[in-house]
Formats: structure tokens, sequence, C-alpha cells
């Protein structure tokens, strides 16, 4: 994951839309941090404080994503760690842990300065606290109560950095409910769950008053769907196809019992696992890639979207253990069928079991290159405001306007601020550190129309000017540039058109 991670981590310094809100956020000072999180982001209010001190030691794209590649990398160990306790062995943990850093969407948000790896690590953190809970139930109950304490904590922290990381209480109660442990663990793991969820409230409810942010999410549609797929098994055919033969190879009833269940009564080894008593890798990880994912899908057509690939991204931590899992299971049949076919001792084969896992890994990093290439360049994120920001710096004069058709634009400035020093937001009514946002407001055109006539040189940066623009004020902004000022450029990038208009 460190290799991964610093792999093109500076990406040409460009950043995308969230990861501009990330930088400016970062860098205000308290008081004007409060400001923001009092009209908007507050559900990233914690991400922000943790940000706070750390770019002071720089605010680079590179410096910024830092945080997310250390998360990563520690929600990368913790896989194996889980892995190892739910079956026994290295080899699947190992497995485990390189199929999630060898997922492409893992790179991507482990180079995003954003929360979704902060959120990663802590869903994988509070599932291993789970499992060590329900280890010791069968020990002191002051030992039980500090490690229900310990989940109900990580539980609350992923839901400061993202609240919807709670739906992985869904998945969390499906293990506990299978693991058949009785109803008194039961109510343990419902309290801690419940106290978790109470220690969060404060950012629930600041969630509610603010739900305006969220308007953009729309009803999930297949193109969604399929970035989730990507998410959780891979961006290319073979990734996918290699991955969902070992999910499978996992999740199959067994002829014999998985390495290890954690808590099973005698007798129960030969049963499914969702028919058996105590913890195995199945019972954790099929409701953790499942569960929450379909939760946020059916709620955000029954009643608000809210669906978003990366606020459920922690799943992606269930296909990856079943399919480190899945690949040492294949092993073993296959060690053991060389065994009994040579009529030798099993030793002698038991090379066998760790070569489907070598076969896996080696297919995944081979077969997605292309992928993890792609998500290193500029045109990766939504809108690329480093290129159009630097042209404009580098070819700007002083005195030139500008113009930001779409206020979703000035995040430019928020974000390269140095590459307008030569420019003048003349629309601009109302700054975004005073409005408490990232956009400002603009002047009514009754207002902007004759201080454009005051630039001989306006550049134009977002939409590109047309005449066909619905009526509102782009609209008789560009009336007015068509009529009195001549395109002299135009510049396109990802998401972000820059033109530049002289005056006749």
């Amino acid at each position: 994951m460190a290799v991964l991670g610093w792999w093109g981590l500076a990406r040409q310094n460009s950043m995308g839309n969230d990861e501009v809100a990330t930088r400016w956020a970062a860098l205000l000072p308290l008081h004007q941090l409060f400001h923001l999180l009092s009209h908007l982001d507050a559900v990233h209010g914690l991400y922000y404080l943790v940000m706070h001190p750390w770019v002071a030691a720089g605010s680079s794209p590179a410096l910024l994503r830092v945080p997310s590649v250390l998360a990563m990398m520690v929600a990368g160990a913790l896989t194996v760690i889980l892995a190892r306790q739910l079956t026994g062995s290295v080899w699947a943990g190992l497995f485990a842990g390189l199929v999630m850093v060898l997922t492409p969407s893992i790179s991507f948000y482990a180079q995003t300065a954003r929360s979704y790896a902060m959120v990663l690590a802590c869903v994988v953190g509070s599932t291993l606290m789970l499992l060590s809970a329900l280890r010791a139930e069968a020990g002191s109950l002051a030992s039980v109560r500090w490690r229900w304490a310990g989940y109900a904590a990580l539980v609350a922290l992923g839901a400061y950095l993202n609240e919807l990381s709670l739906l992985v209480l869904a998945a969390h109660g499906s293990t506990v409910l299978l693991a058949r442990y009785g109803q008194p663990v039961v109510k343990r793991w419902l309290a801690a769950a419940i106290g978790g969820t109470v220690l969060a409230f404060p950012v629930l409810l600041t969630s509610l008053i603010q739900h305006g942010a969220i308007g953009w999410i729309g009803y999930p549609g297949w193109p969604g769907i399929r970035l989730l797929l990507q998410d959780y098994f891979g961006a290319t055919a073979v990734a996918a196809v290699l991955l969902a033969i070992c999910i499978v190879a996992a999740a199959l009833p067994p002829r014999a019992a998985w390495p290890q269940r954690l808590g099973g009564r005698p007798g129960s080894a030969a049963l499914p696992w969702w028919r058996s008593t105590g913890v195995s890798l199945p019972s954790v990880a099929v409701p953790l890639l499942l569960v929450p994912a379909v939760i946020l899908i059916v709620e955000s057509y029954v009643l608000h979207p809210l669906f978003v690939d990366r606020y459920v991204l922690y799943g992606e931590a269930g296909a990856a253990l079943l399919a480190g899992g899945g690949a040492y299971r294949i092993g073993c049949w296959l060690s053991e069928a060389a065994s009994r076919r040579r009529g030798g001792a099993a030793g002698g084969w038991r090379a066998l079991a760790v070569l489907p896992g070598l076969v896996l890994c080696a297919g995944l990093l081979v077969s997605q290159l292309g992928p993890q290439h792609q998500i290193r360049t500029p045109g990766s994120r939504h809108y690329d405001f480093g290129g159009p920001s630097r042209y404009i710096g580098a070819n700007a004069r002083k005195g030139d306007g500008i113009l930001f058709f779409g206020t979703l634009y000035r995040k430019a400035e928020l974000g390269y601020p140095a590459d307008f020093g030569d420019t003048t937001d003349f629309a601009m009514a109302v700054s975004p550190l005073r409005a408490g946002d990232f956009r400002g407001s603009d002047k009514p055109f009754s207002l902007t129309g004759p201080l454009m006539l005051r630039y001989r040189r306006i550049w134009v940066y977002g939409l590109r000017p047309s005449l066909n623009i619905p009526p509102g004020p782009l609209h008789d902004e560009s009336l007015e540039l068509f009529r009195d000022y001549t395109l002299a450029g135009v510049h396109h990038y990802h998401d972000i058109t820059v033109t530049l208009w002289v005056r006749r």
C-alpha cells in the first residue's frame, strides 16, 4: 500500500472538487473553520480538524494526500490481521490484504485528500474489535466490557468521519446473530452499538440540519452501481472473474470445517456457516460486503437518495477477506487432492496451498495496471482545477477580469490562489469566507454588466459562454461577451473550459 500510495501521488499538482474544499478548510484559522462548519460540511468537521495541524507542514496536493495513504496502510494491515484471526492462516491473511491494496479504488481513495480511507480503517478496526469482544465473552466480564467499549468508540469515530459508516452496524449485527452465542451476547453488542450511535448523535443531528448539501445526489442508477461493483470486485473483467471464483469458494458450505472457527460448538463444524455456531470468515465478510451497500441502495429508492459508492467503500474489506480466504481454501483443496492422488504425505504438497493466492494477486496486479495508471491522472477526479488554474496563472495579465461561469468554479481560487493574483473576480458579491461556504455569491447582472466593460480582457472559467444558455445571469453575461468581446482562445480540461475574451 505504501508503494502504491507513493506512485503518482502528486498527480501533476491537480486537485479535484473535494480536495480543493479540504485544502481551503484545513488552512482556515479555527474560528473561520467553525464559521464554515456552522453553515456547511459539518459532517466533515472532524476530518478538517485532523487536517488543520497537518497543513502546517505544507499544503501541496501530495502532502494533503499523505494522511489518506497512511490510513489505507493501516486498513490493509488490519485486514491481514482480521483474515488471519478468522482463518488461522497467515497466507489467507496476506492474500486478503494484498487483494485489498491491489484494488484500484483503494489506491484512488488512498490518493484523495478526503476521509474515506480513514473511514475504511475505522470500519476494519471496529470489525476486529467486534471479533475480540466475541472471543472474550468466555473470559472475565471486566475484559469483555473494555472490548465492547473500544468497539463503541471505533464505531463513533467512523461516524464522525462519515455518518454512513454506521451502516456497518447492520453487518455486525448479522455476524453476531449468525454466531448464535445467545441472548446476553446479543444484548451486549446491541448496547455497544447504541452507545456508539449515541456518541455520534451530534454529527447525525448536524447532517439532518445541513441535508441541503447533499441535494445533488440522485437515485441509484446503473453507472453508480457499476462503480460500486468496480470498487469491490476490481476494474477489469479478468480481476472480477478471479475474485468471483475465490469469493464463491470462500462462501461454499464446507466439505470440512474452515481451518478456524471462533466459539463454535462441537458438531457444528460440518454445517454450512450460516447454520453453525461461532464466527467464521464468511459470517463476518459476507454481511460486510453486502448489507451496508444493499441498505443504502434500497434507502435511496424508498426514502431520500443518499447512495454514492464511496460512502460504502468499506464493503471492499468484505470482498478482500472472502477472496483471500477463498484463494487459500482452493489451495488447500489442491494440496489435499494431490496428496491423495500420489498417496503421499500432505506435507509434500503444502506449497500448492499458496499457489492459487499467488496467481490471484499476480493476476490482479497485471490485469489492472491500466486502471491503476488512469486513476493517477488529473482527469480521474471530478473537475481538474489544477490545469486550468495554472494556465490562467501563466497567461493572465495584470488588470484582467475573470468570470466564474457557475459559482462552483470559484473553488479554483480557493485551491490555487496564487494563479489568480493578476485577475479580478469582479462579479463576486459575497466571498466564500464571508458566506461560510465554498462558492460565495454573484452580483446581479445589473451590476456585473457595467463592470464587464471596464476590462479589456476577461477570462471565463467553468462553462463555455453560449447564446443557448437558459435565461438567467449566465445568459446575460454570455450575451454581453458575444456583443462587445471577441473570443481569443479556448482551452478544455476535465469538466472545465477556459475561454479568453478581448474587448472589440
